[in-house]
């Protein structure tokens, strides 16, 4: 097992600015999930000592995404002049999640506030083009 330290202290900075009373992480805790809103789960996670990442996993809002809304999730893909640009993708059941890599190390919180705020972003917009695809 590779050492969580850096990632726990990413972890619970993010969610003390959300205003959770961040407990300390077990030990060999490698995820940190919350739900958003009753819209999608949020997951916190270690890759190893050096990267971790942040996903927002749309899979139980959207548990089977159009084809539409999968090219426009991919077009999203794009290589942009942002600071953080969350990827689309598909887990291994098929659902639609976006998702960020992040550094351990060198990131403050006002970064690790940006890259929630762009991913979070990239997420609604997809559930907002789910939903305005809907038959009314």
């Amino acid at each position: 097992m590779h050492d969580l330290t850096a990632f726990h202290h990413c972890a619970a900075e993010l969610l003390r600015h959300l205003g959770f009373d961040a407990p300390q992480p077990a030990a060999g805790q490698e995820v940190v999930s919350l739900t958003v809103e009753q819209r999608f789960t949020l997951h916190l996670g270690a890759i190893d000592q050096d990267s971790w990442f942040m996903q927002a996993d749309l899979g139980d809002a959207l548990p089977s995404p159009s084809a539409t809304l999968l090219e426009r999730a991919l077009r999203g893909n794009q290589i942009a002049a942002r600071p953080w640009q969350p990827v689309a993708a598909l887990d291994t059941e098929g659902r639609l999640g976006c998702w960020l890599r992040l550094p351990s190390h060198g990131v403050d919180l006002p970064m690790l506030a940006a890259a929630l705020d762009a991913l979070i972003v990239a997420a609604e917009d997809l559930l907002g083009q789910a939903e305005a695809a809907l038959p009314r």
